[in-house]
């Protein structure tokens, strides 16, 4: 099955937007970093990607270790931008980027989906706000991580994953 298109310009209804609420508060935060994270890959693939615990689509994303060499998996949120993929590196606004931020630095080479990408990370900086904007759109919570980070000097990393 293809991964699903996210269109972060489509309106939401009043269901999705209770659901974030929900995901941007402590309970939904403490939820979403230690139980959804573990189940959303079961999940993905028992369904082939099309049931999702939340209104926010994710998926996997396969990497190649920066260190080991090793296959990586997470389950991220995306939006797509054309044909491309974006991803934001924030790690619900942790101090340091995720572990899969230095693995697509090292080998863009990556699958998202079941589907071959190469990842690059966006520098310039109107295309970086322009993008910061469309996924606050797909879930509102980028912002509380943007604001987390901010006192830290961490600016969430940007990756645009083309097709291959």
């Amino acid at each position: 099955m293809p991964l699903r298109y996210v269109d972060p310009e489509r309106p939401r209804g009043s269901k999705y937007h209770a659901s974030v609420r929900f995901g941007r508060s402590p309970i939904g935060q403490f939820i979403a970093k230690h139980i959804a994270r573990r189940t959303d890959p079961y999940l993905f693939r028992l369904t082939r990607g099309r049931v999702n615990m939340g209104p926010i689509i994710n998926a996997p994303l396969v990497t190649t270790g920066a260190k080991s060499g090793k296959r990586r998996q997470v389950q991220l949120t995306y939006f797509n931008d054309g044909a491309d993929v974006i991803l934001l590196a924030s790690n619900y606004g942790g101090a340091k980027h995720p572990q899969w931020y230095y693995n697509l630095k090292a080998n863009p080479d990556c699958e998202f989906g079941m589907e071959p990408f190469t990842a690059s990370q966006v520098t310039d900086p109107d295309e970086y706000d322009r993008l910061f904007g469309l996924a606050g759109r797909v879930y509102a919570g980028y912002d509380d991580y943007r604001e987390k980070t901010a006192p830290e000097g961490r600016t969430i990393p940007i990756f645009r994953l083309t097709p291959r």
